[in-house]
């Protein structure tokens, strides 16, 4: 009898080992399993987040382009008004020239007129229709008969005419009409 108790102890002892580690086992897959639901939980959760990313990126891709074609329309909208600055920078020196030039016209023009009232101041008309010559105080008396000068006399008080304008263009003569004189 005392090896069959030796030996249903032992198989005790086994048994007892034996249950222990099952239940070891048991509780080592159950944990594997909680771990393997995690695991497939966080996953999902990483999709998910994944699946924003990638619309996020899309959405950034989308207003990066609506950066770049509202910056093109900004630099083309730029470039027109650098245009149209220049052009007006260029009529405004276009009219700034050509009111020189009608300044200078004018003074000229004023300066033409004032001599020729002055030479016109020379003549006077004789009782008998002819014309005289007569002396205009300030004026210098100027020969009818000859070769009028290339220069015109100066008169006084008034700028200097830059440009000079022979007598034969302001009052144009022709050599029969001096022969009745």
């Amino acid at each position: 009898g005392k090896g069959f108790a030796v030996v249903a102890e032992e198989v005790r002892n086994l048994a007892q080992r034996s249950a222990e580690a099952a239940k070891n086992t048991a509780e080592m897959i159950e944990e594997s399993v909680n771990n393997a639901n995690t695991g497939v939980k966080i996953s999902g959760e990483v999709a998910t987040a994944l699946d924003e990313v990638v619309n996020s990126i899309g959405k950034v891709n989308d207003l990066i382009g609506e950066i770049a074609a509202a910056s093109k329309e900004q630099a083309e909208g730029i470039e027109q008004v650098n245009t149209a600055v220049a052009q007006m920078n260029k009529v405004t020196q276009q009219n700034a020239a050509n009111s020189e030039e009608s300044a200078s016209a004018s003074e000229e023009l004023n300066g033409q007129a004032e001599e020729l009232n002055a030479l016109v101041g020379e003549f006077k008309l004789s009782t008998d229709g002819s014309l005289k010559k007569k002396r205009v105080a300030g004026v210098r008396q100027r020969q009818i008969y000859g070769k009028a000068s290339a220069q015109p006399a100066p008169i006084k008080g008034k700028k200097k005419v830059t440009k000079v304008v022979k007598p034969e263009i302001v009052i144009p003569l022709d050599d029969d009409e001096l022969s009745n004189f």
